[in-house]
C-alpha cells in the first residue's frame, strides 16, 4: 500500500512556481524523496547548528568573502554551552522571540527551563528543582542568552571555530597550487583574467519542467587560453587521502555537473565559438590535520558525469512530474529484487 504524503495545499503552492534544483535538493531527492518533500514543499526546514558544517560556511566566507562576515556571523567568546544545554537555551529563547519582550533574562523562564528538563530526562537525579536550575542559569549560559538576543538572523561562531577557521584559511593562502587556483596573486595588469567568488547562477532548461541552481565558490575565467576554471572548497574530517571515495559516497560528482553545466550556461551559451572552450574543475580539499590537495577531475571523469547526470535528471523529472514523493525512483518503480 502507498504512504500518502501530508501537505496536499502546500504541494499545490509548491508547483505554482518553477522549481530549481540545487546539488543538496537533488541529493535529498535521491536519498528519501519524503525528506525532500518535508524540507522543500512542507517547508520543515532546521538550519543546522552542527559545529562541522557551521565551520565550513566560516571558513568559505573568511577566504572568498571576507568583507562580508559581521553580515553573517557573529563570534561567540568562549566556548558555546554543553550540547544538551545549549539545546535547553535554544529553546528558550525560541519561546522569548514568540513574546517580544527583550527585556526579559534567562532567569524570568525557570519555569519553562524546568519543563524542558523533564521532556528531555535531563537532570532528574538531582533532588530539587532548584539544583537542576543552577545548572542551566550559569554565567556562561545567560551570557549565552544574552548573546541570542542579539544576534538575530546571525550564525553564532564560538572563538575555537573561529580560530580554527583563522587557521585554515592562512593555510590556504600559503598553498602555492591554491593561490594560482583562485588567482589570489592577480594583478591589474592581468586584464585576460575574471574572478567570481561565491556566484549565484540560476538557469531554464527548454526540455525540464524545473530548472538547476547552484552558488560556486570560485569562478576564474582565462580569456587567453579560452579556459574557465571552477574551483569548489571541501573541508572533511577524514584523511586527505580518502576524499576520492567521498565523491562517490556524497555524490559530489553530481554537484560538478550542476555546476559545469551552469557555468557553461551563463558564460558560454550565447559565445559564437563556445565549442573551443574548456572547463576545469577542482576540488579544493582540507582535512582535519590542514593538510591541502587540490583534486581537479579529468576530462575524461567529466564526461562520465555528465552522462550520468542525465540519468539523475531523469528520475528527478519522475519525482517532479508524477508528484511522488515516498519512496525512491527504483522503489517506487519496483526495481528492485532481493
Amino acid at each position: 500500500m502507498e504512504m500518502i504524503l501530508n501537505g496536499s495545499e502546500e504541494l499545490e503552492k509548491f508547483y505554482q512556481n518553477k522549481f530549481y534544483f540545487s546539488y543538496s535538493g537533488l541529493n535529498k531527492l535521491l536519498y528519501s524523496p519524503a525528506l525532500f518533500y518535508n524540507h522543500y514543499v512542507l517547508n520543515q526546514r532546521e538550519d543546522s547548528t552542527d559545529p562541522h558544517l557551521v565551520g565550513g560556511r566560516v571558513l568559505h566566507c573568511l577566504l572568498f568573502e571576507p568583507e562580508k562576515y559581521d553580515e553573517q556571523f557573529i563570534s561567540l567568546p568562549g566556548k558555546l554551552p554543553t550540547a544538551s544545554q545549549k539545546e535547553i537555551i535554544d529553546n528558550i529563547f525560541k519561546i522569548h522571540c514568540s513574546i517580544e519582550n527583550n527585556s526579559l533574562l534567562l532567569e524570568d523562564y525557570s519555569q519553562d527551563i524546568l519543563t524542558l528538563l523533564l521532556t528531555a530526562n535531563l537532570y532528574q537525579a538531582l533532588k530539587t528543582d532548584q539544583q537542576r536550575l543552577d545548572k542551566i542559569l550559569t554565567e556562561e549560559n545567560k551570557e549565552y542568552f544574552e548573546f541570542l538576543k542579539q544576534s538575530q538572523n546571525k550564525t553564532i561562531v564560538d572563538q575555537p571555530t573561529l580560530d580554527g577557521c583563522k587557521v585554515q584559511v592562512e593555510v590556504l593562502k600559503n598553498n602555492q597550487d591554491v593561490r594560482a587556483l583562485l588567482q589570489l596573486d592577480k594583478t591589474e595588469e592581468d586584464t585576460h583574467i575574471e574572478i567570481y567568488n561565491e556566484l549565484h547562477i540560476k538557469m531554464d532548461h527548454p526540455k525540464l519542467p524545473f530548472g538547476l541552481h547552484g552558488v560556486l565558490d570560485n569562478i576564474v575565467i582565462d580569456n587567453d587560453s579560452k579556459t574557465i576554471f571552477i574551483n569548489d572548497l571541501k573541508t572533511t574530517g577524514k584523511s586527505i587521502g580518502d576524499f576520492p571515495d567521498a565523491v562517490e559516497y556524497y555524490k559530489y560528482w553530481i554537484q560538478g555537473a550542476i555546476y559545469f553545466i551552469l557555468a557553461a550556461d551563463k558564460f558560454l551559451k550565447d559565445l559564437p565559438n563556445k565549442e573551443t572552450w574548456n572547463i576545469k574543475i577542482t576540488f579544493i580539499v582540507i582535512d582535519k590535520y590542514n593538510l591541502v590537495y587540490p583534486f581537479q577531475v579529468s576530462d575524461k571523469t567529466m564526461d562520465k558525469w555528465n552522462d550520468d547526470f542525465l540519468d539523475i535528471i531523469a528520475i528527478a523529472k519522475w519525482h517532479y512530474e508524477n508528484k511522488k514523493y515516498n519512496l525512491p525512483y527504483d522503489l517506487a518503480n519496483g526495481n528492485v529484487k532481493l
